[in-house]
């Protein structure tokens, strides 16, 4: 929804303009698609190039409006990030020392600045083998300065042992980097408090991680995830890829295929429909150059007489900055849009949406597992 800005505020300009748009909360590629609609195209996605085009310009109200909405609607989309911990036993009572979390001085919000909570964590507990733990924040939004805006976010943790297997599955759902960092912080205490009380053998859960493959393995991890699960996730087709230039691999072959991006790309994001076949994804040669930032794939569904499509990112994801964060960025699933054949009711839409996030962490265990066994 366009938002409408009070004239009393003004539209930030030159220095003003460059701050906002250099920060985390505006991507690249929302600077490079503002100065397309500009009428100013622009060979690079760098915000070291497209930064200082942008900030030349003068901005609408609705240009901004669209910037900021743009930025808005993509942080505050829900996403997902999966992880894992293994019980001693089948009788390890787990739920119990969980309910003591927050009756401690434990304080998930310490340091984040400009928050303010408006629901409290605390401890849903529905039946014996699974847990949530959900929470709002209001943040001041980033551009406060000329719109004065809260934004409210929220964001779960929800715990579940399926079956009388030893895992306890946890699904981190943030739709901030306010709340991926509580959440970050509450499953490291949760992963603590289960080992202390003796319920599992780890305080640090198992994560899929940038840092979990070489490039050729991401490369082909992601490639997979195109090829469904079971019954319920037909073959997709990936719509948009993002990739970055491996600056510490391999140098460039002399291809044409590829040699054009040698000193010229940084980061190059593909748009199109069944990109599963293009060279990069296709033919292994070229794994070893490159990095996965993103990928965007649209699958079928088929879950009894309910039928239809969903597209989803795969991604890596940190609040923090830094090599060392980027190698231990979380992989991270976020469904972008739900569409069904035929018309259904609220309460089967919520139970399709849970078995699309069920289904799709299913996905990412299976192909994780087969890169693993690959090595051996």
């Amino acid at each position: 929804m366009m938002m409408n800005l009070d004239s009393n505020y003004l539209i930030p300009l030159g220095a003003d303009l460059r701050v906002l748009l250099n920060s985390e909360h505006i991507s690249y590629g929302e600077v490079h698609l503002t100065l397309k609609t500009k009428g100013i195209f622009s060979g690079s996605n760098d915000k070291s190039v497209t930064v200082p085009l942008l900030a030349a310009t003068i901005l609408t109200p609705s240009g901004y409006s669209s910037l900021i909405d743009a930025s808005v609607d993509r942080d505050s989309k829900p996403k997902v990030k999966v992880s894992s911990l293994d019980l001693v036993n089948t009788v390890s009572d787990w739920v119990t020392p969980l309910k003591e979390l927050f009756n401690t001085d434990f304080n998930p919000f310490t340091g984040i600045e400009n928050i303010e909570v408006i629901d409290v964590p605390g401890i849903v507990v529905e039946g014996k083998d699974k847990i949530r733990i959900p929470f709002s924040i209001s943040r001041k939004d980033f551009s406060k300065d000329w719109t004065q805006r809260e934004l409210r976010f929220d964001g779960e943790i929800a715990i579940e042992r399926q079956g009388k297997n030893l895992k306890l599955d946890f699904s981190s759902t943030h739709s901030s980097k306010e709340t991926e960092i509580i959440n970050r912080r509450m499953t490291a205490r949760i992963s603590k408090a289960l080992k202390e009380s003796g319920a599992t053998t780890s305080e640090v859960e198992r994560r899929i991680t940038f840092n979990s493959f070489s490039n050729v393995e991401r490369v082909r991890f992601f490639k997979r995830l195109t090829g469904g699960y079971g019954r319920f996730i037909e073959k997709g087709n990936v719509n948009d890829m993002e990739i970055s230039r491996d600056i510490s691999g391999p140098p460039l072959p002399n291809d044409p295929q590829v040699s054009w991006m040698n000193q010229t790309v940084k980061r190059l994001k593909i748009d199109g429909e069944k990109l599963n076949d293009i060279f990069l994804i296709a033919d292994e040669t070229y794994y070893p150059y490159y990095h996965v930032q993103r990928i965007d794939v649209t699958f079928r569904f088929v879950s009894a007489a309910n039928t239809g499509e969903f597209r989803v990112g795969f991604f890596f994801s940190t609040p923090l900055k830094g090599k060392t964060a980027k190698d231990d960025a979380e992989l991270t699933f976020e469904v972008l849009r739900v569409t069904h054949d035929h018309s259904v009711n609220s309460d089967a839409k919520r139970e399709l949406n849970a078995q699309i996030s069920l289904n799709l962490r299913s996905l990412l265990d299976r192909e994780f597992q087969r890169i693993v066994a690959e090595r051996n």
